[in-house]
């Protein structure tokens, strides 16, 4: 109904737009962003204004914007015009079939040209309804050209995330703490409160110019306040807080970044203060479930849910809550002996109840993981079989691993076809999610459209310099990627995970002049690091296909170097 609606308005405002010339589409896709300008912190019941804004438009004549909003967090304000563009805008509109979002449709009037370059294409006022982290994504942009050419962008990748804090109506008075003394790597002690915070005086963050400085808390203390000038104190290393469950490295940078949020003035007598508050327990089942329903595998909790965040608080009683960090913090959470560790990841828990996989390593009894931004964290086993694939396959375990770090997916519900031929879109996507990519840049490959499910992970590939087209401008992503292919993507995988190899004799194959000159020396490396092998003992099949199964094991020994 709206992209009816959508037609009609254009159709409407445009009928002279079919007199015109056409006019070249750009290679280069629009691109999005939203911004709060300054603010990334609001306070529960205060407003604030989300920008979207767009770069390399190209004849944009008319769109149909889509932002998705956490109903729970925030409540938006319909009555306002959103953009000042000259043209016809309809009244914001909220829909709520298939997730709350604001829906924004405007289109030019008069002009024979759409827009070009850089633009705002809307302003979207928002009241903070509760405490939380609230994200804010732009799902979907469809634009139209002057000559009515139309372009649907299904992930535009847009986020923005803004964090609600609560008024806090304390008078800022500190407890008194007993003093002590650290020097880098050894524990400092401060005094526990009735309220189970424990309070850090300046001169227990004392470094002797090495390794971090390590703070103890009992595993009741939920709160960690500390003095303004931690940042100074730790002089460029990193505060280690420790409990029985969970530990935290924080760079100095962080709490410099944190002292920002308040104005000079006041952070004269203002507190940093860490929670660390383990949830409800009630909570569990209901996370338990939702995991359950979204990952479609067997999921068991690895330990305690924790609620974690960082903030300023003036005398006055004011607290901002740090909702972004410069630099990533160093997250460990302790396993379960029950847990098969092998299985298990840190996840992240929105208030939107979406789970997103952090990930992490296994390091002697826990998970370590750096994170961008605080919140609810978790510990998961998550346990994925498929019908196809039974306990006696070769790559049985291989696969269940993979797919517990969401690496590999099914076909279909519980069917990993794994004797099926991968393909180039399949094994760029494989490797893309094991290396975790998150950076990417326009495809401009004529055979690869934003609407394909891997268009982003060809778009992160192609960043991080992995993958080429099989020709000028085209990729050929359904064509089944040949050994040689698969083994120069991965040797350029393993100079990114591990570094650039050590000369290893490598073994020698019968057919090595039947590799491609480009492919050669990967192919010697790879069979030296063992991370491939011949088809039989002295061959390698370098136009050979390989399977989702062989591919499975290649990235298994690549994510074991």
């Amino acid at each position: 109904m709206t992209h009816k609606w959508l037609r009609y308005t254009m159709s409407v405002c445009l009928g002279m737009a079919l007199l015109l010339p056409q006019t070249t589409w750009a290679a280069a896709e629009p691109t999005f962003s939203l911004s709060t300008g300054s603010t990334s912190t609001v306070m529960v019941q205060d407003s604030f204004q989300v920008q979207i804004n767009a770069d390399q438009l190209d004849d944009v004549f008319s769109y149909e914007l889509n932002v998705y909003y956490d109903t729970s967090l925030l409540e938006v304000d319909t009555t306002q015009k959103f953009t000042d563009l000259t043209g016809y805008a309809l009244p914001i509109k909220i829909i709520e079939d298939g997730g709350s979002h604001v829906q924004l449709v405007y289109t030019k009037t008069g002009s024979l040209t759409g827009i070009n370059g850089s633009a705002t294409l809307g302003n979207l006022t928002f009241k903070a309804k509760s405490a939380g982290i609230a994200e804010l994504m732009l799902k979907e942009a469809k634009t139209s050209t002057s000559s009515l050419k139309e372009e649907t962008l299904l992930k535009p990748n847009t986020k923005l995330n803004v964090t609600v804090a609560k008024h806090n109506n304390n008078n800022g008075s500190k407890p008194s703490v007993s003093t002590g003394g650290s020097t880098g790597g050894d524990a400092a002690q401060g005094n526990t409160d009735s309220s189970n915070a424990v309070t850090i005086k300046s001169e227990q963050i004392v470094t002797n110019g090495s390794g971090s400085v390590v703070i103890s808390i009992p595993s009741a203390a939920k709160q960690l306040r500390l003095p303004l000038n931690t940042a100074d104190l730790l002089a460029g290393h990193k505060l280690e807080v420790q409990s029985n469950q969970i530990k935290l490295a924080i760079p100095a940078e962080v709490f410099q970044q944190l002292t920002r949020l308040v104005d000079e003035q006041g952070r004269n007598t203002s507190t940093i203060v860490l929670n660390i508050e383990p949830r409800d327990t009630g909570i569990e089942a209901k996370v338990l479930n939702q995991s359950q329903l979204q990952l479609g595998a067997d999921v068991k909790l690895g330990g305690a849910i924790y609620d974690v965040t960082l903030s300023i608080t003036t005398n006055e009683g004011r607290t901002f809550v740090l909702s972004q960090f410069d630099k990533p913090i160093s997250l460990h959470m302790k396993v379960a002996p029950s847990i098969n560790a092998k299985l298990s990841s840190i996840y992240y828990i929105p208030d939107n109840g979406q789970l997103e996989r952090v990930g992490g390593e296994y390091r002697d009894g826990e998970i370590v993981a750096d994170i961008e931004h605080f919140s609810n964290y978790v510990v998961l086993e998550v346990s994925k079989t498929f019908s196809d694939v039974p306990a006696t396959h070769w790559a049985a375990e291989v696969i269940r691993e993979l797919a517990s770090k969401q690496i590999v997916s099914g076909t279909g519900e519980n069917v990993f076809a794994p004797e099926r031929n991968v393909s180039r879109a399949e094994f760029t996507a494989l490797i893309t999610r094991a290396l975790n990519l998150k950076d990417a840049t326009p495809s401009t490959f004529e055979d690869v459209q934003s609407s394909d499910w891997f268009a982003s992970e060809v778009s992160k590939a192609v960043k991080a310099g992995l993958i080429n087209g099989r020709s000028e401008g085209r990729f050929d992503p359904t064509a089944s990627v040949t050994r040689e292919e698969m083994t120069s993507i991965v040797m350029r995988a393993y100079a990114q995970h591990a570094g650039n190899p050590a000369s290893t004799e490598a073994p020698t194959f019968s057919d090595e002049a039947s590799i491609a000159d480009w492919a050669a020396g990967d192919v010697k490396q790879a069979a030296a690091l063992g991370l491939i092998q011949g088809r039989s003992t002295d061959t390698f099949a370098p136009q050979g296909l390989t399977t989702r199964a062989e591919a499975a094991q290649v990235l298994y020994r690549l994510l074991s170097k």
